[in-house]
């Protein structure tokens, strides 16, 4: 689309997609979002086991089914809906793991103890009819009935301040659609909230709660979503838009975020984070990239041999 003669394209996004991309490619970042959803305080290191692992392309286009982390042992299940207005939503279950087994019962009458999973709900959108709050009433097979009061965030409500604070930024990419469709007085409001967004993702691959490589697909599907809002809203636009407002934004050069993660790295005598860019080139295999080819470009990233012939073999 033209604006004022400045080419802004539209990008279709899928946005389960998207999510399951960014936490499936990092267990430490998978456990942060879980901490920063239920307020929990798993450690960092837990073991993380993704119950329906699939291959998932950087093309996010097709449409992903609900997926199940395991977590130090706990299940969850997530995943996105959306309906007819496009109001979007994540739905999240903690399930816990209580009770007898059906081995153990009593020959005569047996009593299991079945915990009800923890649901959180996040409005990834919001329109007039985005519930403030959220009532599931129950049905039991046996005619009981129970009320329960969910735990919902609506993003729009959220600071970037306090999502990059909650380690919610698996989420927070979407944040720009929150203004959709912009005014003219919410303009100005939506390119600080950019650029804020912006600077807070750079200082969580600075501090290394997100890997560098998730940062990079974070910071394009930011770039594509902003886009995308200019598109849906146009006229709104097309009144303060002199220039491309696109290139005037703090996008960041990640290679320029990588040597100085890598370097503190170096420093520290770790290798996790060029292991981690390792892994994630070695994917290219399922594309038909040779071997020889990814191993040339992670020497040009500074990556040692030993490093990329271990994870070549664990590959």
């Amino acid at each position: 689309m033209i604006i004022n003669g400045y080419e802004i394209p539209h990008h279709q996004l899928s946005f389960d997609k998207i999510v399951k991309n960014t936490l499936e490619q990092s267990n430490e970042m998978t456990i942060r979002f879980i901490n920063g959803l239920f307020g929990d305080s798993i450690s960092l290191d837990a073991p993380v086991e993704w119950l329906d692992k699939e291959s998932v392309s950087d093309k996010y286009t097709a449409i992903v089914a609900d997926f199940y982390p395991r977590i130090d042992g706990k299940m969850y299940a997530i995943e996105i809906e959306q309906d007819g207005s496009g109001d979007m939503a994540i739905l999240v279950f903690k399930y816990t793991v209580g009770g007898a087994m059906l081995h153990s019962m009593a020959a005569t009458k047996a009593e299991l103890n079945l915990a009800f999973p923890q649901p959180c709900v996040i409005f990834l959108s919001s329109s007039k009819n985005t519930p403030l709050e959220l009532t599931w009433n129950i049905d039991f097979f046996d005619g009981q009935k129970v009320t329960l009061k969910v735990p919902t965030i609506r993003l729009a409500e959220l600071s970037v301040s306090e999502i990059a604070k909650r380690d919610l930024l698996p989420i927070g990419q979407f944040y720009l659609r929150t203004y959709e469709k912009l005014t003219q007085g919410k303009v100005a409001g939506f390119l600080d909230a950019t650029k804020e967004l912006l600077s807070e993702l750079k200082r969580a691959v600075d501090n290394g709660s997100v890997p560098y490589h998730v940062g990079v697909q974070m910071e394009d599907t930011i770039h594509k979503t902003f886009e995308n809002v200019i598109v849906k809203s146009e006229q709104e636009v097309g009144n303060i838009m002199t220039t491309n407002i696109v290139d005037t934004l703090p996008w960041t050069d990640y290679q320029v975020v990588f040597e100085k993660v890598e370097e503190r790295g170096r420093a520290e005598g770790k290798a996790e984070v060029k292991k981690e860019i390792a892994r994630k080139a070695f994917e290219k295999l399922r594309n038909g990239k040779s071997v020889s080819a990814i191993e040339s470009e992670l020497r040009d990233l500074g990556i040692s041999d030993d490093i990329i012939k271990a994870v070549r073999d664990e590959t």
